[in-house]
């Protein structure tokens, strides 16, 4: 009878299970060897297989994991205990409601580190409610289909068409009235399509408290509290010898307009770096000699901001030698 049982039952590689529930290889090896969250079965040559039994546990686990369960604490549940932990998180629904009620704009946040710098601090977040913040997009989805927020913030490294069809996807099924985009790179082109009044950019990085400030424009203004002011001992600054810029300032801005072969805009983004590195070192230049008081700190940045640019500079000269640029014709 068992073997009958288990011909009519399917199997899953562990690499399609991961695929299924979006948890990583590595990571399912230890929910099984660490916690016993289940215990898979082996084939004769010893690897593992899942039944959709175990396919549905796991994707329960991850759901919880995600919401900010240990998996140490749930791993060891048994089906029924499992099942009431998941329904009071569903049951959690109802907090649309509450939000709404109490006049709240609802906000959830997608990315790797904004999530984390927001769980850190300790700031007066009484004017909107955060209903999803962390860096797994299933459950993002899931949870922004579900709640529908009134504002949406993705925090993304690249804009690109596949952003440009996830936003689309958003609008859909959340009905949103704001999606804010802060990234790192992306053409001029696909930022003109992306912006339009419901979706907008802000190029990072983006202080908290300027984020929060937009957030709060649809309700309240968050008061800012007063920070502590850092003090930093007087000191005579190091003396340090600023690497030789390779490129006048002149010599960027044709960089900056030479049209590129490449379609990802890597020179372009490349020249702006090094001349944003290249003003930030003038200016803490500046500092040292402005600032008695905070000399060495001034002397720092300015130092660690001059090797950047350094190697940037490095960088941007191998990417306009790929392209066939002649220097001596930019002046």
């Amino acid at each position: 009878m068992n073997s009958i049982k288990k011909e009519n039952t399917s199997y899953y590689s562990i690499g399609a299970v991961a695929r299924l529930t979006g948890i990583t290889v590595h990571t399912l090896r230890v929910w099984e060897q660490r916690y016993k969250a289940i215990e898979a079965e082996r084939t004769d040559s010893g690897r593992r297989q899942y039944n959709s039994h175990d396919v549905d546990r796991l994707m329960n686990l991850k759901f919880l994991v995600d919401r900010g369960c240990q998996i140490s604490s749930i791993a060891s549940l048994v089906q029924d205990e499992l099942d009431k932990l998941l329904e009071e998180y569903n049951n959690q629904k109802s907090l649309s409601n509450i939000v709404r009620k109490k006049d709240k704009p609802s906000v959830a946040i997608f990315g790797e580190y904004l999530p984390v710098k927001i769980k850190k601090i300790n700031c007066n977040l009484d004017d909107f409610a955060i209903v999803f913040c962390g860096s797994d997009m299933n459950s993002f989805k899931a949870d922004s289909r579900r709640i529908k927020p009134d504002i949406i913030i993705l925090e993304l490294a690249v804009v690109d068409e596949h952003v440009l069809r996830l936003v689309e996807e958003l609008r859909r099924i959340t009905n949103s009235r704001r999606i804010i985009i802060i990234y790192s790179y992306a053409r001029s082109a696909d930022i003109k399509r992306i912006n339009d009044g419901i979706t907008s950019t802000m190029k990072a990085p983006v202080a908290l408290e300027e984020l929060f400030n937009i957030i709060s424009l649809l309700n309240t203004p968050i008061p800012i509290n007063n920070k502590p002011k850092i003090e930093i001992r007087s000191k005579q600054p190091t003396e340090f010898t600023a690497p030789a810029k390779r490129f006048s300032r002149n010599t960027l801005a044709v960089l900056g307009d030479v049209a590129s072969n490449i379609t990802c805009e890597c020179p372009h983004h490349l020249t702006e770096l090094v001349i944003g590195l290249s003003n930030f070192e003038d200016y803490s230049a500046e500092c040292v000699s402005k600032s008695p008081d905070d000399a060495e700190l001034h002397a720092y940045l300015q130092s660690t901001t001059a090797k950047c640019r350094a190697s940037m500079e490095e960088a941007l000269e191998k990417v306009a030698i790929a392209e066939g640029i002649d220097f001596k014709t930019l002046g």
